[in-house]
């Protein structure tokens, strides 16, 4: 059983009760990190846990033994290439291997990110058969935004004629980019993110003796991945180069230098992280939070251009969504940090 974190005990609390009560489609959104994945399958296994205590899953029971295994045949994961082999949770690997060629996916240099039709056809055929040991069958989907228009199509029929005890849960960090005949057939459950304390608290009882205050000079993210990006050395890395932009948008650095070094990174990885720089910014222009990492720094968000800013967000949006196609980062990258600066300069 995966710990319901402390941000999310509510929203636990409203979806755990029982079965009967539940929407059969639930869109779990939130930001990025503030665990949607641990909070999906922890309610998975609820669902199909057959001696449920308090709401949470008993774990002894013939379902939670094959489930925490990997084998329980009436939970089934979609989801792209790129989280199966990049994702930090081994449990969805190992069940949506039922559902990708996992020997093929191995062999790619950039597993595609888009979750396409043909695993959501065999879902259907799948589900409109009996369920195997429960009462119920669940179908986790994530990322559900990327879905190509096909899959996102095929699914609908399920939704709109779901098999008596089916479950659909679909997580996204982008709520919007789901058709909208996908939402108005689901709840939507947003799942909310830590109070600063709360991040501080946790990251603490996770990482004994490592000061929590150094995530704060990162950009905004949830405490799962600064915990792993500090696992990895990947937060050393970001704490660098927010420094090397807040010098770039002081008009103190080149960019296209900026632009060769960063292009040595994972593009998905870099333009993730480059996409809550600007939230940060545009969170500070709307709503006054100056974030952390500013530091020392001149610069005053009250002059630059909001419109500029709104428009590189998009575009940065875009980027991400590029990310795993082909895409040249480092002419990008130029792109996007030319017109970081000169968002940055006086006007009027």
């Amino acid at each position: 059983m995966i710990e319901i974190l402390p941000w999310h005990r509510d929203a636990w609390r409203r979806l755990s009760g029982s079965a009967a009560t539940l929407h059969h489609g639930q869109v779990l959104s939130g930001v990025s990190g503030v665990g949607k994945r641990e909070f999906s399958i922890a309610l998975a296994q609820r669902l199909l846990c057959r001696n449920p205590h308090d709401q949470v899953p008993c774990g002894n029971c013939q379902d939670c033994k094959l489930f925490n295994a990997g084998t329980h045949p009436d939970f089934h994961v979609i989801t792209s290439e790129y989280e199966a082999s990049e994702g930090r949770i081994e449990l969805v690997a190992r069940y949506c291997d039922r559902y990708q060629d996992s020997v093929a996916r191995g062999k790619k240099v950039n597993p595609s990110q888009v979750i396409p039709v043909d695993q959501i056809r065999t879902l259907i055929e799948r589900f409109y058969q009996s369920s195997h040991i429960s009462e119920s069958r669940v179908a986790l989907i994530l990322p559900a935004d990327r879905m190509n228009a096909n899959a996102a199509n095929a699914l609908l029929k399920l939704l709109e004629e779901p098999p008596s005890g089916a479950f659909f849960l679909l997580v996204t960090n982008q709520p919007g980019l789901l058709p909208s005949t996908i939402r108005s057939r689901c709840v939507m459950e947003p799942l909310p993110g830590p109070t600063q304390e709360q991040a501080k608290d946790w990251l603490s009882a996770q990482l004994k003796g490592v000061d929590p205050n150094m995530f704060l000079n990162a950009a905004s993210a949830g405490p799962i991945d600064l915990l792993a990006a500090y696992q990895t050395g990947e937060l050393q890395q970001q704490l660098e180069q927010t420094a090397q932009i807040t010098l770039l948008l002081g008009g103190q650095s080149d960019p296209i230098e900026l632009a060769a070094l960063l292009a040595k990174q994972d593009a998905v990885l870099l333009l993730t992280w480059m996409h809550r720089i600007l939230s940060d910014l545009l969170k500070w222009q709307g709503a006054g939070q100056e974030p952390a990492w500013v530091g020392d720094s001149s610069l005053d968000i009250g002059r630059y251009s909001p419109a500029k800013l709104f428009r590189l967000y998009d575009k940065l949006g875009r980027y991400r969504l590029m990310a795993r196609d082909q895409i040249n980062l480092q002419l990008a990258l130029e792109e996007i940090l030319i017109s970081f600066q000169q968002s940055f300069r006086t006007y009027g």
